[in-house]
């Protein structure tokens, strides 16, 4: 029975329909909690669709996936069988990345790849492994993914905290887990954290009773929405679980009581969750959500408010649980709609918001903001390519039906008019609530656009010639489910990588470029790589992408 403070649910789901209607999202769901029990809970849908939500409803928690894994891993540090302070390499004997940055003169941190590091994605190692990447549906075993981790190079120096988030190395800590204690992964979080918690309709890994409720979820680009890919990480412990609301109430109430579930035992201890709660890197602007990252949380502020929680995105599933340790709130909120995080995250803060104002700990959320029409002179001027007039970045304004899109930083920016000549970011990637830093741009005369604080003025692309070592790579990579392309665009390197992150490519030399992207950035591209059966690709960091014909 729903504890009754006062929430004003229908408030809430009011906004909820709103996102879901605005940004054409398929369905969100959300459940918020108490320190005691289930508050309210329920699903939002698009007027168009009619899927069947139940308590026994699935849904990939994706990246959330983590909190987990770290919980059992400090399981294990709680009963003296792990150090998260030494060297990975006593847990796993051979684990020893090429380090290029050690140097008499390091930084504070130690030279070691440590546990520590791993949990806070501040060890240096690389965001995808070569086997079990997130464009890799072959399901490889995790000893298979983290033993080519063993010799990979690092990407930053370990000994100077520098937050790069890696889902290779959460695979690692699940590694760690099963040398430690002696089962898989699988087992292991199944017996340590699901069935003490009673959240006995959730699973690392997918079966038939998974896929029959699985929610209907989507992927997107600018042009069209389509069905999710449906299939197992091969890096699970980084990304898989899947879950129902009522189970990641357990799992949010548990927390909120300080690791302590219903029938007074102890999941993990309050000290150790205090612990995992400190930051421990400080991740850089826009990511959705919470700013800084702990152990295995994402830490950060809710106004006055602590909060700790995480995101999740995977095929389709965006997800945000933030949690309020010191007012005993916590919500879950998850979109079927790929990368719609900064919503998910921005109804997240509303929903808390209106749990604290219903108790008077504090204000409601305010209003959301309103939007003009878009006039069909500005659908008919706009559009364009803008050089900038500092840098010569260039800029492009795109329309697509009666929607303007701003393409800068790699990414499909929705616009929409505030006045005749003012306009703001809203969409499906980046809208209110969002920390990405350039939500308002502005067209103050023809031909002028006032962005970033800069100066952008409407300009013809004359094509250039592409370079000859360059265009034989040009063209379509990786599997149907994920599909990589390589173009030559405004006279320069573009590899368009998950569905819609365009990163530009500056060559370092030996067919090999650095990207300059929101998702693989500083990552390594390598043209005409070979895998070891000898076919044709390109190398993104680890990850090798066969050449489509």
């Amino acid at each position: 029975m729903a504890e009754n403070i006062g929430f004003d649910k229908e408030q809430f789901e009011e906004r909820i329909a709103f996102e879901v209607k605005d940004k054409e999202i398929p369905s969100i769901s959300y459940t918020l909690v108490s320190r005691n029990s289930v508050l309210a809970s329920g699903h939002v849908q698009r007027d168009d669709l009619s899927y069947n939500f139940s308590d026994e409803t699935r849904f990939r928690i994706a990246s959330q996936t983590k909190m987990f894994t770290c919980i059992c891993l400090m399981q294990l540090v709680e009963q003296g069988l792990v150090d998260i302070d030494v060297d990975v390499s006593l847990y796993i004997p051979g684990f020893q990345p090429k380090n290029p940055f050690i140097s008499e003169k390091g930084g504070p941190f130690g030279n070691e790849v440590t546990l520590r590091k791993l949990m806070s994605h501040t060890a240096g190692l690389i965001r995808e492994p070569k086997s079990g990447h997130y464009l890799d549906d072959s399901n490889p075993p995790l000893g298979q993914t983290v033993n080519e981790l063993a010799s990979s190079e690092l990407k930053f120096d370990p000994s100077a905290s520098v937050f790069s988030y890696s889902n290779a190395g959460m695979a690692v800590v699940g590694s760690v887990i099963e040398h430690v204690s002696g089962q898989s992964y699988g087992d292991y979080l199944t017996t340590n954290i699901l069935k003490p918690l009673g959240m006995s309709d959730s699973a690392i890994y997918s079966d038939s009773a998974i896929l029959d409720e699985l929610a209907p979820a989507f992927m997107w680009t600018i042009d069209s929405d389509l069905p999710a890919p449906v299939f197992d990480l091969g890096g699970s412990p980084a990304g898989n679980i899947f879950s129902t609301l009522p189970d990641m109430s357990r799992f949010m109430i548990c927390l909120l009581r300080g690791g302590f579930l219903p029938d007074g035992h102890s999941l993990v201890s309050p000290s150790t969750l205090e612990q995992m709660w400190l930051i421990g890197g400080q991740r850089p602007k826009g990511y959705a959500g919470l700013s800084d990252y702990g152990l295995g949380f994402g830490v950060g502020k809710l106004d006055d408010w602590h909060t700790v929680g995480h995101g999740g995105a995977v095929y389709g599933f965006a997800s945000q649980i933030s949690m309020l340790p010191l007012a005993g709130f916590g919500i879950e909120i998850i979109s079927t709609l790929d990368m719609t995080n900064n919503t998910a995250n921005h109804l997240a803060e509303s929903g808390l918001r209106l749990a604290l104002a219903a108790n008077k700990m504090g204000p409601s959320p305010t209003k959301r903001r309103a939007y003009s029409e878009i006039s069909t002179e500005q659908l008919q001027s706009l559009p364009g390519h803008y050089k900038n007039q500092e840098n010569e970045e260039i800029a492009e304004i795109t329309r697509r039906n009666d929607k303007l899109y701003l393409i800068g930083d790699g990414v499909p920016l929705q616009i929409k008019p505030k006045t005749d000549t003012q306009f703001y970011v809203d969409g499906r990637l980046y809208s209110e609530g969002s920390d990405y830093e350039f939500l308002k741009l502005e067209f103050p005369q023809p031909e002028k656009m006032i962005w970033k604080n800069q100066t952008w003025a409407k300009t013809t692309i004359v094509k250039g010639q592409v370079d000859a070592e360059i265009e034989p790579h040009l063209g379509t990579y990786g599997p149907e489910i994920n599909i990589t392309t390589l173009s030559y665009q405004n006279n320069e390197l573009v590899c368009l990588i998950e569905y819609f992150h365009s990163h530009i490519c500056k060559p370092i030399g030996n067919n090999k470029f650095i990207m300059n992207g929101t998702l693989y950035p500083n990552e390594t591209l390598e043209l005409g790589a070979t895998d070891e059966m000898g076919q044709l690709g390109i190398r993104v960091g680890l990850m090798f992408l066969k050449r489509r014909s």
